[in-house]
């Protein structure tokens, strides 16, 4: 009576995980992207985006850092997704996860097409999310 409770107990706790992963919301946006800025000075700074489920890697740079010399260029940022809809996508890069100088950036972004997306970055401007093939 024990060994079958005790086998039970453990099938139940191997199905757990793929129920958990079913129930957990896909991200409609993963994948590829290419970033482009264009700053209210008209300034335009192009990086590379990949979103995998609620995170992901920004490449390329977050801008200019005050005081640090190149610190923001050509690194790889952590990204945290907050929303993400069929139409809609927000996220934050966080520069000052690789140096304290380089700017967090929000952005929120729309879409009509599933491979075109366009938005702010708070403070700093307007941008295009385009899907890299």
């Amino acid at each position: 009576m024990m060994r079958k409770t005790l086998f039970t107990l453990l099938a139940g706790f191997a199905v757990l995980p793929a129920a958990f992963a079913q129930a957990e919301p896909d991200v409609p946006h993963n994948g590829n992207w290419t970033a482009s800025i264009r700053a209210g000075d008209g300034a335009k700074l192009d990086s590379r985006v990949v979103i995998t489920e609620f995170s992901g890697t920004w490449y390329g740079s977050t801008g200019k850092g005050t005081g640090a010399k190149g610190a923001c260029k050509h690194q790889k940022f952590p990204i945290t997704v907050q929303h993400s809809t069929q139409t809609d996508l927000a996220f934050t890069v966080w520069g000052s996860a690789v140096a304290p100088t380089c700017p967090d950036l929000t952005i929120t972004l729309k879409t009509d097409d599933q491979n075109l997306f366009e938005g702010t970055v708070e403070s700093v401007g307007k941008i295009k999310l385009t899907r890299r093939r």
